[in-house]
């Protein structure tokens, strides 16, 4: 009996000896969860305190909108489809990507590959240009982001977390949220998406990406912050809803939100089946059907960089607003989209394009753009249909700075003084117009011309109400005659005409930023730059 005994001690030290590293972790203070490619249940989100460093730091990060939540925490399997795994979490959980990978050797078919541009097929290298080790998640089938569900890239030091298509993906969207036929009131939840990288192309080199982010329909906030979006052939990023809502009506029937913050969008040449495209735009947001939608939509503090059309298009309906605050622009137009060489559809190219309504007995959306460097190889704003435009401390530099289509509809600008706030004091610092007052110094725009072109901060306008502001250095130091750009608008009889008059002109009395009379009481502004529209018969 006593040697039995002896022999099972030494079986049961044995097996304890041979048990996996991660295992025994579990009986140390720090707790590291095994390996496991299905979602196990989720777990309060205060007892993953000692996990990877990679999620130790995005619960620090994110420690109010976690508290009191759960959270689950996926490692990165290229065996498996990570859609698949996100669609049996549950709703209003956060979700963790982390950097830990199996002790398994990965398939040929899913290497891990470096961030190469589209024109050449990614390679077996793990490192990204940023000297990042690569942690690849592979998507067969779009992701379905569910009421409440938070996606987060909790990489260690040193590591980057990386979603891409798999060989078998067949869908045209990465994630997706929200439906067609109905804005799902139902589901008010915010969702957050932060710390990832979108890199469209599969691991043989194919781009089957139409759109990386596709929200439809919907009536929630989404947060999508500080990640990398690696352009596919057409968008990066879009919101498109084309049902109907009046978004004042209710509180919580405000339809579709999104704040882009803080984001990095890239653009390369796309070579495909012996064809050479560049991407459509960065990101796009069509609401045409939207009235009174207030404080829901933010372009703010994103770098758009590299080769595509336009940076971004901003659709909106009657009563709308959406704030577009210090982003950088500094894209190559160069190059036809797959749409023009496919559809033979000519594309507008540029910086931003803001596009209101043509009703004219409805309030024109508002766009506010403030802070902003917008540097392409075309035009630098283009505007159609009847819109509302605050202008605020922007250097535009391009080409052209304007692109008006439709003359018949007025691009009306806005009092920028209430957003003199908002300014890059960067940006407002270069203006070097120290005698004037800190507010007026901050809303001033730049305009600088490329390509050697000669046009002025008004051209390409053809129906402006109210007046923009811009850096004194590019006024006519001869105020009297003012230079004068006449046209004879569509549906106009030949004898009408529309003059511009762009002059310098030192001001003491109020500044009025729009016919309908709103004004700023403030004093000896000095030199600005304004823009009239004078309609004579």
């Amino acid at each position: 009996m006593i040697i039995l005994m002896r022999h099972l001690a030494q079986l049961f030290a044995l097996l304890l000896l041979s048990q996996p590293p991660g295992l025994q972790a579990q009986n140390t203070t720090q707790f590291v969860a095994p390996f496991s490619t299905s979602p196990a249940a989720t777990v309060p989100c205060k007892t993953l305190a000692g996990n990877t460093t990679g999620v130790h730091k995005r619960l620090n990060q994110y420690s109010e909108l976690v508290r009191g939540r759960q959270c689950i925490v996926l490692y990165a399997d290229p065996t498996e489809d990570l859609a698949q795994l996100i669609e049996r979490v549950p709703e209003n959980t956060v979700i963790l990507l982390s950097s830990r990978t199996p002790p398994t050797r990965t398939p040929p078919s899913r290497t891990t590959h470096s961030m190469t541009p589209p024109t050449v097929k990614p390679s077996s290298s793990v490192t990204s240009a940023t000297g990042k080790i690569l942690i690849n998640y592979f998507i067969d089938s779009e992701i379905v982001l569910k009421d409440g569900q938070d996606i987060f890239g909790a990489a260690d030091d040193g590591f980057e977390i990386v979603i891409s298509p798999g060989e078998n993906f067949l869908d045209q969207y990465m994630i997706v949220v929200g439906k067609r036929s109905t804005f799902q009131f139902g589901e008010i939840k915010d969702s957050y998406i932060g710390h990832l990288t979108f890199w469209p192309i599969e691991p043989k080199g194919y781009n089957p990406i139409h759109s990386i982010f596709f929200g439809k329909c919907y009536s929630r906030r989404l947060i999508i912050e500080n990640n990398v979006f690696h352009l596919p052939n057409w968008i990066g990023v879009r919101i498109d809803c084309y049902r109907s809502l009046d978004a004042s009506a209710s509180g919580l029937r405000s339809g579709p939100g999104l704040k882009f913050v803080n984001n990095t969008v890239k653009g390369e040449t796309i070579r495909e089946s012996k064809v050479t495209f560049i991407p459509l735009r960065g990101i796009f947001i069509q609401l045409p059907n939207i009235k009174n939608q207030t404080a829901e939509l933010a372009v703010i503090e994103n770098t758009f960089q590299g080769k595509m059309a336009e940076a971004g298009e901003f659709i909106l309906g009657p009563g709308g607003h959406m704030d577009i605050f210090r982003n950088t622009v500094a894209i190559n137009n160069t190059g036809k989209t797959s749409r023009e060489i496919i559809r033979g559809e000519v594309q507008r190219t540029g910086g931003f394009g803001l596009i209101g309504h043509t009703d004219t007995n409805a309030e024109p959306p508002q766009f506010n753009l403030v802070g902003n460097q917008i540097e392409v190889s075309d035009t630098a704003i283009s505007v159609e249909a009847q819109i509302e435009l605050t202008l605020a401390c922007n250097h535009l530099q391009a080409v052209s700075p304007w692109r008006q289509k439709q003359q018949k509809y007025s691009l009306k600008a806005m009092n920028p003084l209430p957003l003199a706030g908002e300014c890059n004091n960067a940006l407002s610092s270069n203006v070097g117009m120290t005698t004037l007052p800190p507010t007026l110094c901050q809303i001033v725009n730049i305009w600088t011309a490329i390509n050697d072109s000669s046009v002025t901060a008004i051209s390409g306008l053809t129906n402006l109400e109210g007046q923009f502001y811009f850096d004194p250095s590019i006024c006519p130091t001869v105020t009297s005659p003012p230079a004068v750009i006449s046209s004879t608008p569509a549906g106009q009889n030949d004898t009408d005409e529309i003059l511009i008059l762009f002059e310098c002109q030192n001001v003491t009395d109020d500044i009025t930023s729009s016919s309908a009379g709103r004004t700023s009481a403030t004093t000896a502004l000095g030199i600005m730059t304004t823009l009239s529209l004078l309609f004579i018969r």
